[in-house]
């Protein structure tokens, strides 16, 4: 179904003139622009929340010692299972770990 949405005249012709350069459907601009937003906003509210537990030294250290206990499992017998991730989200994952290190990584 096809809705229309109203948006100021720079805007449309901003998505006229990527959705041209790229030669992809208007539609599919804003999807891609959508799902960007989203998981920047997702990633903003790890950050956040992370920053918030480091804030409570007791929160932190157990969340330490928490990490610390499971660190130690074992994956015996799970050699065929498939990956919980994907390999192009594992790589998403590294990336945005890496980026959060210069700030306060998300893990220790």
């Amino acid at each position: 179904m096809a809705t229309t949405v109203r948006v100021e005249d720079w805007v449309a012709a901003a998505l006229r003139e990527v959705a041209g350069e790229e030669g992809r459907p208007i539609g599919k601009v804003i999807e891609d622009a959508l799902a960007r937003y989203q998981k920047e906003k997702f990633w903003a509210g790890v950050h956040a929340d992370f920053a918030r537990l480091r804030s409570d030294s007791v929160a932190w250290n157990s969340y330490q010692d928490e990490i610390a206990y499971f660190e130690g499992g074992s994956m015996d017998g799970l050699e065929n299972e498939p990956p919980f991730y994907t390999p192009d989200e594992e790589e998403e994952i590294r990336a945005e770990h890496a980026r959060a290190e210069g700030g306060g990584d998300l893990g220790r």
